[in-house]
């Protein structure tokens, strides 16, 4: 199967809010929220400037441009507007597009298969893929508890072929599960659902790809309270220290766009080195997905 390759990651974030801020306008315990993870980020720009901001900034590290922008929201009232406007601030009024959502947090997993499958076709030689999205209103605190939304947009470059310069991750595999359970599902039941899918996502993932634990460097998870972190990991049965604590305290959780911005952070900073294979889980409502990178 061809193999898609991932460079060249732009970001854009709100401005920096302390989580503290909140309990003036929420009605929820915030006292753990609040000891781990401290800031969230928002801002009052539409979506669609928060994704050229972050689109921009990979395009600057291409000499081509790309034939295609996948754009991802899932809280856009109007994704073919923003779309327009996403080709018209970007300079690419002829660039073919799509819009893709269903799986709120967890849309970078279908993101990766679509622009993969659309590469794979031949038709394709660069993907502009960007995921962005803003908190709505009274939305700030997700119902679980597991963390605050951030309003955030996250951009990279998809290729056939491993581009010459910079950090470049291929996706070695992409793997999910889902369940979809009544709304009135107690919340505990809820918890361990997404324990059992995120465990098949990742046998799932493990299988296909023929990787094993002992080939997986560093696993990254949304950006979720480190304590919620670790149970998931304990869930997935990794191994001790393999899980890489994304910039949970600083930008909180930004939707789909999380694992792509501690993953690009990490490959820009030299967190990963040739042949290190980085494993992700993203979650949605009733789904989870399992995605494989390796640092080339």
């Amino acid at each position: 199967m061809d193999k898609t390759y991932l460079s060249a990651v732009g970001e854009a974030l709100g401005e920096p809010r302390k989580v503290s801020e909140l309990a003036t306008s929420v009605d929820t315990g915030l006292t753990a929220l609040i000891e781990e993870i401290a800031h969230f980020r928002e801002s009052s720009r539409d979506i669609w400037e928060l994704a050229a901001d972050a689109a921009e900034q990979t395009l600057s590290h291409s000499p081509h441009p790309p034939d295609l922008i996948v754009y991802v929201s899932e809280n856009d009232p109007d994704t073919a507007a923003s779309l327009a406007r996403l080709g018209q601030r970007l300079r690419l009024p002829a660039a073919e597009h799509l819009a893709l959502s269903g799986r709120d947090c967890g849309n970078l997993a279908p993101a990766l298969e679509t622009a993969s499958a659309l590469l794979a076709t031949g038709r394709y030689e660069r993907v502009l893929l960007v995921l962005a999205d803003r908190a709505r209103a009274g939305r700030r605190v997700m119902a679980s508890g597991l963390s605050v939304f951030s309003d955030g947009a996250a951009a990279c470059l998809l290729t056939r072929r491993p581009p010459a310069a910079g950090p470049v991750l291929r996706v070695e595999a992409v793997a999910g599960r889902t369940a979809v359970r009544p709304d009135d599902d107690p919340a505990r039941q809820g918890v361990l659902t997404t324990a059992r899918l995120a465990s098949d996502s990742v046998a799932a993932l493990l299988d296909v790809s023929g990787l094993t634990w002992e080939d997986v460097t560093q696993v990254v998870l949304p950006n979720y309270r480190p304590t919620a972190q670790r149970f998931l990991t304990a869930a997935l049965g990794v191994p001790a220290g393999r899980l890489s604590l994304g910039p949970v305290t600083d930008i909180g959780h930004c939707f789909s766009a999380d694992p792509l911005l501690t993953v690009g952070r990490r490959a820009a900073a030299g967190a990963l080195a040739a042949g290190d294979v980085l494993l992700t889980a993203v979650f949605g409502p009733h789904t989870c997905s399992a995605i494989a990178f390796r640092r080339l």
